[in-house]
């Protein structure tokens, strides 16, 4: 692949969970190019063994897809830990394709990916603090596929909304899509386990709670065609303000 000297736009914030007895660190990024060739640059970040597996994919779409998850969580995990050399962070597969964070200095650091066509998320954390994130691209095609995934408690929900239907139903599966990466499962349990059982509108964004997992809760914000979503422990206070800062520099970037 062509290399340039560029990189893919980049925002990454530090945030604050907040507990009741305690405060967590954690570290958010996301990264945009409109460029294939912009994600190509982000190879010289790969360890070896990443740069293995790399090289074996075949399809130019799921090469830019590893490339933007990956640079997105080196850069969420370098920003956790402060380690500049990402090259030396190593970001392993396990049996269910969740990623594993190896880095010989630090242990029980978590990361959880998510890529979308252009755009790469990460959030590195603490083991002790579980959390997971995803970003959907909103399609009014994907509308009646989404709708028909939905439980019946669901669909009342999503009429209590006022965004547009297809907004609302790509939020729902990724918030469920968030929730799976804690549970590191991915979409490969039925998805009535993930289920939603209320949603409430809280500065801007969307919180919802799950029925089967009272101990988490999520929040979506909805950005430019995209719903991007946090899933984290209940009873914690998520730096919103944060988050949004680092999802709008993103979103002009993609607006320019």
């Amino acid at each position: 692949m062509l290399l340039t000297n560029r990189l893919p736009e980049l925002s990454i914030s530090e945030l604050d969970l907040r507990g009741k007895d305690k405060n967590y660190k954690v570290a958010m990024s996301l990264c945009y190019s409109p460029s294939i060739t912009d994600y190509s640059e982000t190879v010289k970040y790969l360890h070896p063994e990443e740069l293995d597996y790399y090289m074996k994919l075949t399809y130019e779409r799921r090469a830019r897809s590893y490339l933007a998850g990956r640079y997105a969580a080196k850069r969420a995990i370098s920003s956790f830990i402060q380690e500049e050399h990402l090259n030396k962070i190593i970001i392993e597969r396990g049996v269910f394709h969740q990623p594993i964070v190896v880095y010989p200095h630090k242990k029980n650091i978590q990361v959880s990916i998510t890529h979308c066509e252009n755009i790469g998320a990460a959030i590195a954390f603490p083991e002790t603090i579980p959390m997971g994130i995803d970003i959907e691209r909103v399609s009014i095609k994907r509308k009646d596929i989404l709708k028909s995934k939905m439980t019946d408690q669901e669909k009342k929900l999503i009429k209590s909304l006022t965004y547009p239907e297809e907004f609302t139903l790509t939020l729902l599966w990724s918030a469920k899509e968030s929730l799976s990466k804690i549970l590191k499962t991915g979409l490969t349990l039925p998805l009535d386990i993930l289920a939603i059982c209320k949603l409430e509108i809280k500065e801007n964004a969307v919180l919802g709670y799950f029925e089967n997992f009272p101990q988490y809760c999520v929040t979506s914000l909805i950005f430019h065609q995209h719903v991007c979503s946090i899933t984290y422990p209940k009873g914690t206070l998520l730096d919103l303000k944060a988050i949004k800062g680092t999802v709008e520099k993103i979103k002009r970037i993609i607006n320019t």
